[in-house]
């Protein structure tokens, strides 16, 4: 059975990144737990009940997020190595490693939604570190590709397109982690850096504080970063209209069948036997009726009334 809507992965990656930031930043506000427009994308999902929502989606664009990975990998195996006929280029070592890196960028979100700022802030600034670094490097990774390998899988426009994203992303990364480790933009006090009144809770400024600036060109850039990266992703939806996938198969073990035919066939002897006033060993059954299995070449395989039309011959690598 072929599924033809494989361009929805990477819209729903978006989708429920995006309802994430939506529903943690609204209901944030809405209940005075973070500033109103100079917030962190994480302080969404640092307090109970928004971090449960919060949490819950994020990790559901992570799932969908590595799935899209591995079928942009898959996309590059189809129509290189089998309509292009180039199974051996060096593309596809390239392809594989970026596709582990958007696994490791998914599992660096699903760290941000399992330990919010708040409980484990160690934790959470490492999946955020590994999930905007592992993104960021996937997504230049993929436009590389897509300029180097001929002929063109990807439109011409749709790369630039890409490689401007990528190029903000990246310079918003670089001023995000600029401002928030380094405070370039803090104002001195009497000419000494004031101590960050907040500590580990959700930062919240006056307008008149030292930290106001510094902190919201810090959060302005992580949410930059953050609308881009997933722009990005949103954006292999246009490739993988073309695709298809055939839902996987499931085989069943003959020695499986053959234990379960047995006991069905013992289960019917007893049950006959006791209908019939007829008191016997259950060990004389199951003996006898193991003979007759093991005694037979053939492994029983239900009847099948009507005919199955035979499936219509399609190209397995239509692009």
């Amino acid at each position: 059975m072929a599924f033809h809507s494989v361009w929805i992965f990477p819209i729903l990656a978006t989708g429920f990144a995006l309802a994430a930031f939506i529903c943690g930043y609204t209901i944030a506000a809405g209940k005075n737990d973070a500033d109103a427009w100079f917030m962190y994308i994480s302080d969404g999902g640092a307090k109970p009940p928004e971090s449960c929502i919060f949490g819950q989606l994020l990790n559901l664009s992570a799932m969908f997020l590595a799935i899209s990975s591995y079928l942009r990998h898959r996309q590059y195996v189809v129509y290189y190595g089998h309509y292009c006929k180039d199974k051996d280029g060096w593309w596809n070592a390239v392809s594989l490693t970026l596709m582990y890196v958007g696994f490791i960028s998914a599992f660096g979100m699903s760290i941000v939604a399992n330990f919010n700022e708040l409980a484990v802030p160690a934790v959470h600034l490492i999946g955020a570190l590994i999930a905007f670094f592992g993104a960021t490097i996937y997504c230049w990774g993929q436009v590389f590709l897509s300029y180097a390998l001929e002929p063109h899988m990807t439109p011409l426009w749709l790369n630039h397109i890409r490689t401007i994203l990528v190029a903000f992303a990246t310079g918003a990364l670089v001023l995000h982690l600029l401002c928030e480790f380094g405070k370039p933009f803090v104002k001195k006090v009497n000419g000494v850096f004031p101590t960050d009144p907040t500590g580990n809770n959700i930062k919240k400024y006056d307008p008149d504080s030292p930290f106001y600036t510094n902190h919201l060109i810090t959060t302005c850039a992580e949410w930059g970063l953050a609308l881009s990266l997933e722009a990005v992703v949103l954006t292999f939806a246009w490739e993988l209209r073309q695709f298809y996938i055939h839902i996987p198969k499931m085989h069943l073990k003959p020695m499986f069948f053959v234990k379960s035919f047995a006991s069905s066939e013992t289960r019917n002897i007893i049950q006959s036997e006791h209908e019939n006033g007829i008191e016997q060993h259950s060990n004389s059954s199951v003996r006898d009726n193991e003979t007759i299995i093991s005694g037979s070449s053939k492994i029983p395989r239900p009847r099948i009334n009507g005919k199955v039309a035979p499936a219509p011959k399609r190209n397995e690598y239509l692009y």
